[in-house]
C-alpha cells in the first residue's frame, strides 16, 4: 500500500463513518415508506420474495446436510428442516395470497424476538453514550411493531413500513457514528 493511500485508510477509520452501512440503512428505509404507499402489492411481492428464499434456505440444508455428515456434525433435523423449508416456501410461491395471511404471525415472531434481544443490547451500550437511545429505541418501535403484527395482521405491511424505516435510520446513524469494527449489532 502506498503511503497516501494508507493515510487515507487510516483517516478513514478514524473518521468514525461505515458509508456501507448508512446506504443500506437508506435503502431499508427507502422500503419502507414504500409498503406505506402501496401496501397491497408489496404484500404479495414479500410472499413471494420470501418463498424463494424459503426454498433456497432448504437446499442449503441439504447441502450442509450432505458435506457435514461425514464429520458427524448435522443430524437427521437439517433434513427434516429443509423440507419444511422447501415445502413452506413452495406454499408461499404457489398461493401467495392465502399466504400472506400467515406470513404476519410469522414474521411477529421474529421482529418480538429481534426486539427483545436489542433492548437488551441497548442497555449494554449506556456507557457509549446517545447511541444507545438510538439502539433502544430501535428495539421499542420494533417490539411494538412486532405485536402489531400479530394482533393486527391486517396492517402488517403497513407495520412493516414503519419498521424498516425506523431500522433504516438506525444504520444510517450507527453508519455515520460508529467504525466499521464497532457495527457488531445493529
Amino acid at each position: 500500500m502506498t503511503g497516501r493511500s494508507a493515510t487515507m485508510t487510516s483517516q478513514r477509520s478514524r473518521s468514525g463513518r461505515n458509508w456501507g452501512l448508512f446506504i443500506v440503512g437508506l435503502l431499508v428505509a427507502l422500503g419502507g415508506f414504500v409498503f406505506l404507499f402501496w401496501p397491497g402489492a408489496s404484500l404479495i411481492a414479500i410472499t413471494q420474495v420470501a418463498g424463494a428464499l424459503l426454498i433456497v434456505g432448504g437446499i442449503f440444508d441439504f447441502v450442509a446436510y450432505s458435506q457435514d455428515r461425514k464429520y458427524g456434525t448435522q443430524t437427521g433435523w437439517a433434513i427434516v428442516n429443509g423440507i419444511c423449508c422447501i415445502l413452506l416456501g413452495l406454499m408461499f410461491l404457489v398461493h401467495p395470497i392465502v399466504s400472506a395471511a400467515v406470513l404476519p404471525f410469522l414474521v411477529g415472531v421474529f421482529v418480538t424476538a429481534y426486539a427483545i434481544v436489542s433492548i437488551i443490547a441497548a442497555f449494554g451500550m449506556r456507557n457509549l453514550g446517545s447511541i444507545w437511545g438510538f439502539m433502544l429505541a430501535n428495539g421499542l418501535v420494533s417490539l411494538l411493531c412486532g405485536i402489531m403484527f400479530i394482533t393486527m395482521p391486517a396492517s402488517f405491511v403497513i407495520f412493516l413500513g414503519v419498521f424498516m424505516i425506523m431500522r433504516g435510520v438506525t444504520m444510517c446513524v450507527y453508519g455515520v457514528t460508529t467504525n466499521r469494527s464497532d457495527t457488531l449489532f445493529v
